[in-house]
């Protein structure tokens, strides 16, 4: 029974495993197989995991993808995306971009797949709780938490997801709307399914 499920386990991950990186995964879920069927649980723990992590690692790659290019006249540093296992901070991607025009700064980072988010969606039932100058209005349909003194959009997409839009003192309000608008929101909700 055991290896059945282990056996399914590894078929699932091996079918998601699209791309340039997927012959690492699927070396590391053979790996993890053969050294189960060995008995070598230490090694095919170890293999397994190293398999997950890099398919979170093309995860996190793939939610770059939903962060906007510069609007007309702004300047953009490469996405940057990271994921953690679930020993470090209960698991989760991230994704993050920073735009720049003259003296205005914007950063967007979206935060998926974590435990920490359902602690979290509380701030969306209770703005008060993230601080002086935060309340929730709606944009497009969408509970936003808009926060004066931190320059901040924050929005929550299906419990799964945390975007975040952040200005630097001296960032036009128009431009933080602007950003917050010209994320793909429609590929975020569809994003692993």
């Amino acid at each position: 029974m055991k290896k059945t499920i282990l056996t399914t386990a590894v078929l699932l991950i091996g079918l998601y495993a699209p791309g340039a990186m997927a012959d690492d995964v699927t070396d590391q879920i053979q790996e993890g197989l053969k050294a189960y069927e060995k008995g070598d649980y230490d090694t095919a723990a170890f293999a397994l995991d190293s398999a997950a992590t890099l398919i979170r690692q093309m995860q996190a790659t793939s939610l770059s993808s939903v962060l906007p290019e510069p609007l007309d006249g702004w300047t953009a540093e490469e996405a940057e995306s990271s994921s953690a296992g679930t020993a470090m901070f209960g698991g989760g991607l991230q994704a993050s971009r920073a735009y720049h025009k003259d003296e205005e700064n914007i950063t967007i980072t979206i935060i998926g797949n974590s435990p920490m988010l359902q602690a979290m969606s509380m701030m969306f039932a209770n703005p008060a709780m993230q601080g002086g100058g935060a309340k929730l209005i709606v944009v497009d349909g969408r509970k936003v938490i808009q926060n004066k003194e931190d320059r901040s959009l924050q929005t929550m997409i299906n419990n799964n997801f945390l975007v975040s839009v952040e200005g630097e003192q001296g960032t036009a309000d128009e431009s933080l709307r602007a950003y917050f608008d010209a994320v793909d929101f429609a590929a975020l909700e569809k994003f692993g399914q």
